[in-house]
């Protein structure tokens, strides 16, 4: 199903229809970008943002998109690149999340009303919030987002050995800090 609507993109781009492209770019991965973007900057709000200057992004860059990558790997770089603005412009990319910094997530994250948990989700979020920004990414790109190793590592700009190593040593300390929460 996805495949045949990421043709009515391939098809709208065909007929230099922008508005077209834009609006099938926003049907098949609008929830898919928000989360994606949610996961990166934390608030709702900053996502709702971000994802706003994507959509500009994407509009504006559909004339030159070249099909090298599917439209999901475009629209996925276009929004972690507006994402990474953002942190940057905040002061918060690449940093390491203090211990107040960690219960403010946790504070906004319980009180917002999008995000629903129980236990384990708590666990896995917490392990997250504590991981550099960096290695966050990765995780979340991988994990939740299930993107390839490959398109992690052109996303991130980084060696797909470097990427793989650094998931599977995440993946094996959530694993060790779930089974002692047990």
């Amino acid at each position: 199903m996805n495949r045949v609507k990421e043709q009515s993109i391939v098809k709208a781009l065909a007929q230099q229809d922008a508005a077209a492209a834009l609006k099938a770019i926003m049907g098949l991965y609008h929830e898919m970008l928000y989360w994606h973007i949610r996961k990166l900057v934390m608030v709702h709000e900053d996502a709702d943002d971000v994802l706003q200057n994507t959509y500009m992004k994407i509009y504006k860059g559909l004339p030159n998109f070249k099909q090298k990558s599917s439209v999901k790997t475009w629209v996925y770089r276009i929004a972690y690149n507006e994402s990474m603005r953002h942190l940057e412009k905040a002061g918060r990319q690449g940093m390491v999340l203090s211990e107040e910094m960690t219960e403010n997530y946790w504070g906004k994250l319980r009180a917002d009303p999008y995000f629903d948990a129980d236990a384990c989700e708590e666990r896995l979020h917490g392990f997250m919030a504590e991981l550099p920004e960096r290695k966050r990414q990765i995780f979340v790109m991988k994990y939740f987002e299930e993107l390839t190793f490959e398109g992690i590592a052109d996303l991130l700009k980084m060696n797909t050995n470097s990427v793989k190593t650094s998931f599977y040593a995440m993946k094996k300390q959530l694993e060790e800090q779930m089974k002692t929460a047990i």
